[in-house]
């Protein structure tokens, strides 16, 4: 199937600022296995924390609860605006705010950058006559085709062949728009196929920057192809769609190299198109944290990071479980762990987690740093 398994595209979850107690010395410097002497956030017994012994006020440890912040990914749309693609440029136009917004709503830290012909600006223009090219409205982009706080354009031709290649020779001029941070999700539009083979491009822009796009052994790119795919056959089938020159192999391979979603550029309404994309996008990234820094920007301890999700429907808060790895997820529903037990620099929800807490439209998610937490399952 060519579809990344779904998920309710869901609105950003509000996340709150507090700290617990009034001591902010540092970190509960209980020994690990042991339980904590004192609250955990004030008292909150959802963050793990218990009571004093009796009659004695609880002890308050330094838990600070921060915001947790999704991935960061830079979105690429390549273009092929030569003279067959006017209607499907037009549809990417009609469509590529409400999808930025789907994507920014969940909480993803998004740029988009457009890699394709703007109008050209004439003195008279026939009646109904509309030059290639693509403009893309506010609020994505700025008014008459400029940039936006997070859009970027790159004025330059892309033909019905040399997508990849441009992707490839104009690197250096849109290389000043990326984050080394940040995953990159290119979304080529074109009814043809490329020139430049896929087994070709991939070594070739992984050997630009090893810290934007990955490596053979990593990728930290998605590729995501709107071509000549006819839909309900198999990836890679000989057939195309109705409208395409070609069924764009190239860009299908890439996609299934890459884990990206391939769709089909002769839809009457991209609509559904960038939904799929933005589906099989969030499915992959959108249940993923960094871990926040300690108070005063201090390393974060691992062993302090507890994370608290309040559903939407009202229901009581609850921990989630931190489990060691992968492989405890499906003993624990609710669990999360890191991406590196001995290194960790993010927290990544285990599956079921992502598909309730992680997609909960009206939920909270909260990250408590500071106070010795429950050793992992």
């Amino acid at each position: 199937m060519r579809y990344l398994p779904l998920f309710v595209v869901a609105t950003a979850m509000g996340l709150t600022a507090a700290a617990c107690g009034s001591d902010r010395s540092g970190f509960d410097d209980t020994p690990a296995g042991e339980a904590p002497s004192g609250d955990l956030a004030g008292g909150d017994p959802s963050l793990g924390g218990g009571g004093g012994p009796s009659g004695e006020p609880p002890e308050a440890c330094a838990a600070e609860v921060t915001s947790a912040n999704r991935a960061e990914v830079d979105v690429i749309v390549v273009i092929d605006t030569s003279g067959s693609m006017m209607e499907e440029t037009n549809q990417v136009k009609q469509n590529l705010n409400s999808f930025a917004q789907s994507i920014g709503n969940t909480g993803l830290d998004y740029n988009v950058i457009m890699i394709a012909s703007k109008p050209t600006k004439l003195p008279f223009a026939p009646p109904g006559f509309t030059p290639p090219g693509i403009c893309v409205p506010p609020p994505l982009a700025g008014a008459d085709c400029a940039d936006g706080p997070k859009f970027h354009h790159l004025d330059t031709s892309v033909g019905s062949f040399d997508s990849l290649q441009v992707i490839l020779d104009k690197y250096p001029q849109y290389e000043k728009w990326l984050r080394q941070t940040a995953y990159k999700v290119f979304i080529e539009v074109t009814d043809d196929n490329s020139s430049l083979a896929y087994d070709a491009f991939d070594p070739q822009l992984l050997a630009k920057s090893p810290a934007q796009f990955g490596d053979a052994a990593g990728r930290r790119y998605i590729f995501n192809s709107i071509c000549g795919y006819k839909r309900n056959t198999p990836i890679l089938s000989a057939e195309k769609c109705s409208s395409a020159e070609n069924n764009g192999d190239q860009y299908q391979h890439l996609s299934q190299l890459t884990g990206g979603t391939v769709d089909s550029v002769c839809e009457a309404s991209y609509a559904s198109v960038f939904d799929n994309i933005a589906k099989g996008l969030i499915t992959r990234l959108g249940c993923e944290f960094t871990i926040p820094e300690a108070e005063g920007g201090k390393e974060t301890d691992p062993t302090t990071v507890v994370v608290t999700y309040t559903p939407g429907d009202g229901s009581a808060k609850k921990t989630l479980t931190q489990v060691t790895d992968v492989s405890k997820c499906g003993a624990n529903p609710d669990g999360w762990y890191y991406d590196d037990a001995a290194n960790p620099t993010k927290i990544l929800f285990c599956p079921s987690t992502c598909s309730t807490a992680g997609a909960d439209t009206a939920g909270k998610l909260d990250v408590a740093v500071g106070c010795k937490a429950p050793p992992p399952k």
